[in-house]
């Protein structure tokens, strides 16, 4: 047995005696803990399905004393930081992003623990080193975004890579003992998180949630494709209100199906 083999053995031994501390929630949406250190969480809905605008309001909760459209982040004390990394946006729809986090946590400035990244340019691989190369060096972030995971691979329906970006997804989840939010399309045919990447990265993530609009209601929701580690939450609405959205009641919409066969004729 070669020494690099045996260093590899004795590195991967787990300690039976070995005390975890209490479990470090870091999201939770409508009033469940969903989102805990060492895992990774996807939101998932179409383009232009209001995508942004929870991710806006996620980021804004870091830096508010309240709930933002259901849900906050809530960092550890002693790791305070945070970082958002945009594959996506130009430079002018990321800075109306910063616009809406600060709009609805209620600051005029933006805090020096919040970094943004904008990553639109760049490869693949060189966006993965990147995001390694900022865990490293910032030990006190606890929560990364990265909008959209999409881009994190060439071909989201290449079995290989894609289980190899899902294994450094929890990877890094656990060597930086961070918590990842992962931004994903879902697919316009079938509804689900998009080809071979999306059924990786449910298969491992902690949870899915759906942001979806309904046109019938004229809300966007929220809801629960799978949680893991909690109770599923009641779907969160939000609607357009003049100035700016607001969280609503959810509106179901039940559609009748026609009765079978013929109607039958009046007497």
């Amino acid at each position: 047995m070669s020494n690099n083999t045996a260093d590899r053995l004795t590195s991967r031994i787990f300690d039976k005696n070995f005390i975890p501390g209490p479990e470090q929630h870091i999201l939770e949406i409508g009033d469940k803990k969903v989102g805990t250190l060492q895992n990774y969480f996807v939101f998932a809905g179409l383009p232009k399905a209001g995508k942004s605008t929870f991710i806006s309001a996620l980021l804004s909760s870091c830096f508010s004393s309240w709930t933002q459209f259901g849900q906050k982040i809530t960092l550890p004390e002693d790791r305070r930081k945070i970082a958002l990394f945009d594959t996506e946006s130009s430079t002018y729809d990321l800075a109306r992003t910063m616009d809406r986090i600060k709009l609805y946590s209620e600051i005029s400035n933006l805090p020096d623990r919040f970094t943004v990244f904008t990553m639109r340019e760049d490869h693949p691989k060189d966006i993965q080193v990147t995001i390694e190369l900022y865990l490293q060096e910032n030990p006190d972030c606890a929560c990364i975004v990265i909008d959209g995971l999409l881009d994190l691979c060439i071909n989201y329906n290449d079995e290989i890579e894609t289980r190899l970006l899902t294994n450094w997804l929890k990877k890094i989840t656990k060597v930086y003992n961070c918590f990842i939010i992962a931004v994903l399309h879902l697919s316009k045919n079938a509804g689900e998180t998009l080809g071979h990447l999306g059924s990786n990265t449910d298969r491992w993530a902690q949870g899915t949630v759906i942001i979806k609009k309904n046109k019938e209601t004229s809300q966007i929701v929220l809801e629960a494709k799978f949680l893991r580690s909690s109770e599923e939450f009641d779907p969160i609405a939000i609607e357009w209100a003049g100035s700016g959205f607001i969280k609503t009641d959810y509106r179901e919409i039940v559609h009748i199906k026609n009765p079978v066969g013929r109607p039958k004729k009046e007497k």
